[in-house]
C-alpha cells in the first residue's frame, strides 16, 4: 500500500500552509482520502502528483 502521511506532512513536504494542502484535498485537486474525519495521503500519491505539476508546468 505504501507510506500513509498527514495533511500536515504533506504542507512540510510542498512547504505550503496547512490551509492550502485542505483546500487542495477538498477540491479533489491533489490525491487524498479520508480516514474518519481527517485527509491522508499515500506518500507515492503525491510524488506522482508532484511529478505531473511539474510536467504541466513546462507546457
Amino acid at each position: 500500500m505504501g507510506e500513509v502521511i498527514t495533511l500536515k506532512e504533506v504542507a512540510d513536504l510542498l512547504k505550503v500552509h496547512e490551509r492550502t494542502v485542505y483546500r487542495l484535498a477538498a477540491k479533489g485537486e491533489i490525491p487524498a482520502f479520508k480516514v474518519a474525519s481527517n485527509w491522508r495521503f499515500r506518500l507515492e500519491d503525491i510524488d506522482c502528483w508532484i511529478e505531473e505539476q511539474k510536467s504541466l508546468k513546462n507546457r
